[in-house]
Formats: structure tokens, sequence, C-alpha cells
């Protein structure tokens, strides 16, 4: 009668994969400026192929045109990611990746963003690593992430909240 107060069909607060691999914790980012926090925490995706994906529902508000190593998201639970793809991969300026999305648009979790060649940026001996960090913010709930794991882009969940 009160099918309304039922939790059936209500939508877990939660992170997908961006890709692809084995989930670590931020702090064993190759790079001591995504280890130590500094922009925020999240995880870290050692990824096996090179395409990387929408964690949830939200708008594109940063994205880096020439390089198309990394991407804003504002997501729909109102706090901001950035997923960084691979270590110093600015300096490719943008060989070997491919652009899904516009800045303004509005992607759902799952959809495509950014595919990048994953032997490409290792052959320059540099690091593939997904890196998707959950923006510092005053007003950030608790996350809790999932790590130690292998995951697929779109589907594993990395974040609960």
């Amino acid at each position: 009668m009160f099918g309304f107060l039922s939790k059936k069909g209500k939508k877990e607060n939660c992170l997908k994969a961006a890709a692809n691999g084995t989930v670590v914790p931020m702090a064993e980012a190759s790079d001591e400026t995504f280890a130590s926090c500094m922009l925020g925490n999240g995880v870290v995706i050692h990824p096996t192929d090179g395409m990387t994906t929408a964690p949830c529902d939200g708008e594109i508000t940063v994205f880096m045109e020439d390089s198309k190593h990394a991407v804003g998201l504002k997501t729909e639970y109102g706090f901001d990611l950035l997923i960084h793809i691979g270590i110093d991969t600015v300096s490719l300026e943008g060989q070997g990746f491919k652009s899904f999305i516009k800045l303004g648009q509005k992607v759902k979790a799952g959809d495509k963003l950014i595919q990048f060649d994953k032997e490409l940026i290792e052959s320059k001996g540099l690091c593939a690593d997904v890196i998707v960090i959950v923006l510092d913010s005053p007003d950030l709930m608790p996350i809790e992430y999932v790590t130690g794991i292998q995951a697929v882009a779109g589907e594993t969940v990395v974040a609960k909240f």
C-alpha cells in the first residue's frame, strides 16, 4: 500500500570505476602530488586497456582539449571529480588520446569520456594510471573507497557515501 516508502529502486550513492583494471588507494599513486591527496582523495586504477568512462552522472566542467589527459566532472551529488590519465602525459600534447566529450556536456555513469593509447604512453616511459580524485570541499560527505579489486569500467563500485 505504501510502496513509495520502500527502499526498492533507491539509487545507491557511489562512484563506479572510470577504467578497467586494478584499483589501489590514492596513497599508491606514482606521483607525490596525487599520493599526498593534496587535491583530494580517491582511487588509482592500473588500467588493462585504454578507455575511461564517467563514474557517475554529471556535467563536464573542465576538459583539457589540447592534451586530452584530464577531465573535470560536477557530479550529480554536488561534488567535483578530476579524472587524470597518466603521469606527465600532458607532454604528449594529445598524441594517443581521443575524446568523446565536450565542455558543458551532461554524461551518465558508464559513458565514454576519453580513449588513450596505453602502449604508446608506456613506450614513452610514462605511467598510464587513471587517477580519480574527489576534489576537496568543506561540505564533502565521508566517502569509503573500495580498493584492492579488479574493476570493470562503469560497473564496479569504487567509492560509497
